[in-house]
């Protein structure tokens, strides 16, 4: 069956005049900088203990930053950013160029697919020959992640994307990705029921999220968190938790004049209180163990919706994501949210198995800490060129021919 989504007629078009690919560049921006968000993160709790509290904090300058670093960073905020931009994108998209649903499924998979497969083999082989060199075999998480199970099975389960606990151990970020596929599985229903129904899908899509959750805390006394889910059903119980940050989105894409036009009107103040109440939804850490956090969670979609908006309708901070440094860090977000947690696996290897002093000297943890940052840009910028791009173009050439086909067929 052939499913296409038609654009409403645009009075005028914020995002995109003339149809400009390239001004959505600081879209690609924010989700960089999340990208940045994880790796900073993940580079801070790779090198350091958690840091408890404040007094603890004190012990030393790096000890501080470390501790400053897990309070505003700690969370799901930056996968959160991820699932709201994923909806606004690829609503703007449909809405702009509407294609069958096996093309936009074709161009979907090429675009998570590839890259995905790549970093889990290499991944297996990282970890499977560590074992057999007498390596530590810990992810890059030495305070409490627990080895990957390198059987045939789990091997499987991860190209799948299965979802379950175990089967996300070769690279912990990856949970994400299997919500991000499910759910852009679906979306053109999603935009097709936001269209015909606006603000009440949202709110359906709401309820549904929450009761999703709702549901899961009954059966594992947990929140929703799509990353230790021990049974398949619970994986797609946080699926239903995650899909209305996509939905939310699609819907701030299909409504993108309107919020632009109300944005660019706010005086200055007010647009500083936005951002203010935006960075505070931003910076509100989850607990999963108990309904605030959900709350909090909820609160990091409102944020993201509400940097988006501001992006959408405030030039200075569009020029700024516009900078050539934030639209790389874009251009490279995927590769390097992927592949930073194998770099950290490498860099613990060899600097913290070889030179035991990484447990004792601020010296070697910052070094260790810049070593991986650094190798993690690199290999992000090296993933992005010569798999991500040319995966990419595939997608979009097979999706290409998918739509010329019937084209072709009824000439």
């Amino acid at each position: 069956m052939k499913t296409s989504i038609e654009p409403r007629a645009e009075s005028h078009d914020r995002v995109g005049k003339a149809a400009n690919p390239k001004r959505l560049n600081y879209l690609d921006s924010i989700r960089g900088l999340a990208a940045c968000m994880v790796l900073v993160f993940h580079s801070s709790i790779s090198v350091m203990q958690p840091v408890s509290n404040l007094e603890a904090a004190f012990v030393s300058i790096p000890t501080f930053i470390c501790y400053i670093i897990q309070k505003v960073l700690i969370g799901y905020v930056a996968v959160i950013i991820f699932f709201v931009l994923s909806g606004f994108v690829l609503a703007y998209s449909l809405l702009k160029q509407p294609v069958p649903y096996s093309a936009f499924a074709i161009k979907r998979v090429f675009r998570i697919y590839p890259v995905f497969v790549f970093v889990i083999l290499l991944a297996y082989a990282l970890h499977f020959f560590g074992v057999r060199l007498g390596l530590a075999s810990q992810l890059f998480l030495p305070w409490g992640v627990s080895p990957p199970n390198l059987s045939l099975a789990e091997f499987v389960k991860h190209l799948v994307l299965w979802g379950t606990k175990e089967a996300l151990t070769l690279d912990v970020v990856i949970w994400s990705l299997v919500h991000e596929m499910r759910i852009s599985l679906i979306f053109p229903l999603i935009l097709f029921s936001l269209r015909k129904y606006r603000w009440r899908a949202l709110l359906v899509s709401f309820l549904f999220s929450f009761a999703c959750s709702i549901l899961e805390f009954h059966r594992t006394g947990t929140i929703s968190t799509g990353k230790f889910e021990t049974t398949f059903f619970d994986t797609f119980l946080a699926t239903g938790f995650y899909s209305v940050f996509f939905v939310a989105g699609a819907f701030l894409a299909i409504e993108r004049d309107r919020v632009a036009a109300i944005i660019e009107s706010l005086q200055k103040w007010k647009k500083l209180l936005l951002f203010a109440i935006v960075a505070v939804c931003l910076i509100k850490a989850s607990d999963v163990s108990n309904f605030k956090g959900i709350v909090a969670i909820y609160l990091n979609g409102v944020g993201a919706l509400g940097l988006i908006a501001l992006a959408l309708g405030g030039q200075k901070f569009g020029q700024v994501l516009n900078h050539r440094v934030p639209i790389w860090l874009g251009r490279i977000s995927y590769s390097l949210y992927l592949i930073h947690p194998l770099v950290f696996y490498g860099v613990n290897q060899t600097i913290g198995g070889l030179w035991p002093g990484l447990q004792t000297s601020v010296f070697v943890r910052a070094l260790a800490l810049l070593a991986g940052i650094a190798l993690s840009l690199l290999a992000a910028e090296l993933m992005a060129r010569f798999i991500e791009s040319p995966s990419i173009r595939l997608g979009k050439k097979l999706s290409a021919k998918v739509v010329r086909s019937p084209l072709q067929a009824a000439s």
